[in-house]
């Protein structure tokens, strides 16, 4: 059976097509549930999504009417995607969420084909949420699909932290029996962007991000944002530049420390992540990305392990198909 797995965002969207376990085709597209929200409704998405089911299908040498499975994941499952999926309450095992999955069948789009969802996750019910513990409500949709890749993948044994880094930085928690126990956000990605393109901060940075990293002016920055915050830590960025002459990669790795800094403190903060000692640390991201979170853990000598590019750039397919494999829509052996 030929298997599609779509992950869509808020600005793409990606298709996956499967055979076996073994990847046949893929296709994507700069249009995501943003473009829903700006013109009231789902026509272009579903357009979208229909074109990349026929890219795929044609690149792998099959027809659209060839696929017999599709598994969704991301934005897709909310309000501006497909269908609402409300999110399921962490903890929760992979194989609960895979139980909580929901199908659905959309003819326009692929006949006859069905159509399942991944819930997303978030981290307390809304009952249980009051202004006094607001501070611990999380929730990811997509990124649960990406953690069950990884807990299948590496099957780590203990605690785990698992790190997403993207426009919002996800840490997930997973505890030592391999539950799902929640998560925290962070705009880092849209913070950095910001500072880098649109703030005072974009000559010193020369409007670029660090295509090479360099661990002392990066360490400076976690350093000088624990002791001054994150807005004057920003300001110091441009201080160094003008009196210490930092070229442009110096300050792209100062600010990339300043802000993955902000976000090590919070995160040894949050209750949820326990005694972040006694963690192991899975992070994606690009290697400079994973190198900065290898140094800036190395510090507090947490065991880091750094995801391998050729599985993150399927790693949502993966999970995917993990979770439909623990639902019993496909055998086990397919994988």
């Amino acid at each position: 059976m030929v298997i599609a797995t779509m992950d869509g965002g808020t600005t793409n969207t990606r298709v996956l097509l499967w055979q076996n376990g073994r990847l046949l085709s893929k296709a994507a597209a700069p249009v995501g549930v943003r473009v829903t929200a700006m013109e009231g409704s789902d026509r272009k998405l579903k357009e979208t999504i229909r074109k990349l089911l026929d890219e795929a299908a044609a690149a792998a040498g099959v027809s659209r009417k060839d696929i017999g499975l599709i598994v969704a994941s991301g934005m897709l499952t909310s309000n501006l995607g497909l269908v609402e999926i409300p999110h399921e309450t962490a903890p929760l095992r992979p194989e609960e969420l895979a139980s909580r999955m929901v199908e659905r069948r959309f003819p326009e789009l692929a006949g006859d084909t069905p159509f399942w969802f991944v819930p997303g996750v978030k981290n307390m019910a809304d009952k249980e949420l009051t202004e006094e513990n607001c501070l611990s409500m999380d929730m990811m949709r997509g990124e649960e699909t990406e953690a069950a890749a990884l807990l299948a993948h590496y099957r780590p044994q203990g605690a785990t932290v698992l790190v997403l880094p993207g426009s919002h930085n996800k840490y997930i928690a997973v505890t030592e029996d391999g539950r799902i126990a929640g998560c925290l956000t962070s705009l880092t990605g849209e913070l950095l962007q910001n500072l880098t393109e649109n703030s005072i901060l974009a000559s010193s940075v020369d409007r670029g991000f660090a295509d090479r990293f360099l661990p002392e002016p990066f360490l400076r920055g976690v350093r000088w944002g624990a002791s001054t915050g994150l807005g004057h830590g920003a300001f110091l960025c441009r201080i160094h530049e003008q009196f210490f002459h930092d070229k442009p990669l110096e300050a792209q790795n100062y600010l990339l420390g300043l802000l993955l800094g902000d976000d090590w403190k919070t995160l040894s903060q949050r209750p949820l992540f326990g005694s972040l000692d006694k963690a192991a640390f899975l992070v994606a991201g690009r290697p400079v990305m994973q190198q900065a979170y290898a140094c800036l853990f190395g510090q507090q000598h947490w065991r880091t392990e750094l995801v391998p590019e050729e599985l993150q750039e399927t790693l949502a397919g993966r999970g995917a198909l993990e979770l439909a494999s623990l639902r019993g829509l496909i055998q086990e052996e397919s994988l």
